[in-house]
């Protein structure tokens, strides 16, 4: 027995032979159920620029339409393409809405969230000693560093104190 072509829309098998494969692709079953397959995942958009266009389906809605989802009329009422039309304007109404904030909002938003990371900064790269502040550095400490007691000097937070008794007099000796 040879090499077999399985078709999952079908559900049927059959010789792999190009010629059987691509006549089978072609005939109307088949493009029926691929068709009726890919129509539950679309989109209502989709569905209602398909379908808006079309002419009601007379046979479909008498029940003799043999066509499915491959038919070139309508299968869709009025009632319902109208329906669909309302659910996507309300969908893009409610999505336009959201995602357009006013300048102002966004001027508010940048404003705080700049005065609220300047705020933490400062108090991560300032030094201070019993006159005020004496110097402002230009690195920020972590502070998961804090927790801990003996770290070597390289990455200890600076505490106005550590310069009190400092001798400068050789640069690099101690």
């Amino acid at each position: 027995m040879g090499k077999r072509y399985y078709c999952d829309y079908c559900d049927k098998s059959m010789v792999a032979a190009p010629t059987i494969i691509r006549t089978h692709i072609k005939g109307v079953v088949h493009q029926k159920l691929v068709s009726a397959h890919y129509q539950q995942f679309k989109d209502p958009e989709t569905i209602l620029k398909e379908e808006g266009s079309k002419k009601p389906c007379s046979r479909f809605f008498s029940g003799d339409c043999h066509f499915g989802a491959i038919c070139r009329y309508s299968h869709y009422t009025p009632d319902q393409i109208n329906a669909m039309r309302n659910y996507v304007a309300a969908k893009y109404n409610s999505l336009n809405h959201l995602s357009q904030p006013s300048f102002e909002d966004l001027y508010q938003r940048l404003q705080s969230e700049k005065s609220i990371k300047t705020g933490l900064d400062e108090q991560d790269t300032v030094i201070y000693d019993e006159c005020g502040v004496t110097h402002v550095l230009p690195w920020t400490y972590s502070p998961v560093f804090d927790n801990y007691n003996c770290l070597p000097p390289s990455i200890r937070r600076l505490k106005s104190g550590d310069f009190v008794n400092a001798c400068f007099m050789q640069w690099g000796l101690n």
